[in-house]
C-alpha cells in the first residue's frame, strides 16, 4: 500500500497513526466519508478496511511536487482494493459546498486560514477528524472552529501526530 520512494516513510509510529485513525472509523462505521487532502490515499485505504461499506469523496489540490505520483498511487489503491471512492482534484478553497456525509477527515491546508476554511467546508458533517493538530496553525484553526460552531473537540496523541475529533 505504501508508495515506493515516498518522503513520508512507513515506520512503527506511522503504522500506529493510521491504526488510530482506522480504529475510530471502525467504531463509527460511516456510510459517507469526505476527505480533504487525500494525497496518496493512505487514510482511505485504512478507512475502507475499517468500514468496508463506506463511500468516499476525496479532494486534493495536487499542490505538492509529488502530486502526480501520489494521485496515481491513490488510483491504484482504489482500483486494487475496490474502494467506492471519487477523487476531485481541486483546491478545496475554491469549493463552495460539499454533499452530506457522516464523517470528514481534514488533512489539507496546514496554514491557519486554510485549515479553518477546510473545517468550515465540512461544518455540516457531524463528526470531523482534524489531522496534524500538533501543528500550531492547525490547532488554532481547530480551536477557533470549535468556538464559532459551538461544537466540542477531543484530542488524541497517537505518538506521531495529534488529532482532533470534533463532534
Amino acid at each position: 500500500m505504501w508508495r515506493e520512494g515516498d518522503w513520508f516513510k512507513l515506520d512503527e509510529k506511522v503504522k500506529n497513526h493510521y491504526f488510530s485513525k482506522a480504529s475510530f472509523v471502525a467504531e463509527l462505521q460511516p456510510k459517507q466519508i469526505i476527505e480533504i487532502g487525500t494525497r496518496c490515499g493512505y487514510s482511505i485505504a485504512v478507512f475502507s478496511l475499517a468500514s468496508p461499506k463506506s463511500r468516499f469523496l476525496c479532494i486534493d489540490g495536487a499542490l505538492d511536487d509529488d502530486s502526480k505520483e501520489c494521485i496515481e498511487h491513490w488510483q491504484n489503491i482504489v482500483r486494487k482494493k475496490s474502494i467506492d471512492a471519487q477523487l476531485v482534484v481541486v483546491d478545496s478553497h475554491k469549493v463552495q459546498r460539499l454533499p452530506p456525509a457522516d464523517f470528514a477527515h481534514v488533512d489539507g491546508d496546514h496554514s491557519y486560514g486554510g485549515a479553518l476554511q477546510d473545517l468550515r467546508l465540512v461544518a455540516h458533517v457531524p463528526t470531523i477528524l482534524a489531522d496534524d493538530c500538533d501543528n500550531s496553525n492547525v490547532l488554532a484553526a481547530v480551536n477557533d472552529f470549535v468556538k464559532e460552531s459551538g461544537r466540542s473537540v477531543r484530542f488524541i496523541d497517537d505518538g506521531l501526530r495529534k488529532q482532533g475529533i470534533i463532534t
